[in-house]
């Protein structure tokens, strides 16, 4: 998830120091190219289309959403700062003009979005799980504040770790030698941020999913036993409050349950896009003689991990119907106004 002690146009992310301008298969540079501001401008239409439903549909401001405008947000910010770069370089190798400061930038930028999407989709997933376990404890603790306190936590957190990163853990005296932009943030930082904000809470997350699996599985067998007790017992022996309590019941947990999935399929994706040149980067930066990776397969890597910026908003729309129907109300409403 980290660029390490790298320049991300001689990708010595994993180990590979090259004396000159990175050597790169023209048609392979126009595909990436391509691909990435396919990306850009997908992840920014989208992802501006996520946070303006929540803002407006009032069905969608509900604590969890919280957690989806957090993500969107992070996902704006690599669209905007982090991926045009990427362009450049891959347009320009071995001429960065842009001087340090905006080096820097690119680096900060960059690797504050990182904890961010990974910590926002944490704190989603913990938040379903407190809604399937402890139902009744969750709608009276689980209020805005509350949900706003973690984001809130989740971006101070991030910002802290990257300052300390780039200011305190420096690896070269300069950001920008010989024509390139480095990420300056020491090998060992980059293996402490993985850990740390990677592998730790993808393990987390698949602890919280597993026991989300065993919850759900228990409410599936209760709900299958209470509509065999209603079909064998008359009609008549049932209260209609009781009858009215089961069905009521029966509808939030599958609610909760089919929000679960649908979260568990966006941090899937996530994981799917970024593990790859996490992965990558984390050996490289253990053993830098272990790994050698050429430029076509590193930024291929690069490419599917900011996909994941783009997919988010189809995926929100793919399995949520209310997402689904405010986007259509906005594209109806631009197109009133043109």
């Amino acid at each position: 998830m980290d660029g390490n002690n790298t320049t991300r146009t001689n990708v010595t992310v994993v180990g590979v120091e090259t004396p000159g301008p990175p050597v790169f298969d023209k048609i392979f540079r126009i595909l990436i190219v391509c691909i990435i501001i396919i990306v850009i401008v997908t992840a920014i239409c989208g992802n501006i289309l996520v946070c303006l439903a929540i803002l407006l549909n009032k069905r969608l401001r509900k604590t969890t959403n919280y957690f989806i405008f957090s993500l969107a947000i992070s996902d704006l910010m690599t669209a905007f700062f982090s991926m045009p770069f990427d362009v450049e370089s891959l347009l320009n190798p071995y001429q960065w003009k842009s001087g340090e400061f905006t080096c820097n930038f690119w680096a900060f930028m960059y690797l504050i979005s990182a904890p961010t999407s990974i910590l926002n989709l944490m704190a989603v997933s913990l938040d379903r799980y407190f809604a399937i376990s402890s139902p009744l404890r969750y709608y009276n603790v689980m209020k805005p504040r509350i949900a706003l306190g973690a984001i809130a936590s989740i971006w101070l957190y991030s910002l802290a770790f990257t300052t300390v990163g780039m200011v305190c853990w420096p690896y070269y005296d300069h950001s920008v030698m010989h024509g390139l932009c480095y990420f300056n943030i020491s090998p060992y930082y980059s293996v402490v941020s993985s850990a740390v904000n990677f592998i730790l809470p993808t393990l987390i997350m698949c602890m919280i999913y597993f026991n989300i699996y065993k919850i759900a599985s228990a409410h599936a067998r209760r709900i299958a036993k209470q509509e065999v007790f209603t079909s064998v017992v008359p009609l008549t022996s049932c209260s209609n409050e009781d009858s009215g309590t089961i069905i009521s019941e029966k509808k939030r947990i599958k609610k909760n349950i089919k929000a679960a999935k649908t979260i568990a399929i966006i941090v899937s994706t996530f994981l799917l896009c970024w593990m790859p040149l996490t992965l990558t980067s984390t050996v490289g930066s253990l053993c830098r003689e272990c790994l050698s990776l050429n430029f076509e397969l590193f930024y291929a890597m690069l490419a599917l991990a900011y996909m994941n910026s783009a997919l988010n908003p189809i995926l929100y729309s793919f399995f949520n119907q209310e997402f689904r129907e405010s986007f259509k109300k906005l594209f109806k409403l631009q197109f009133r106004f043109r």
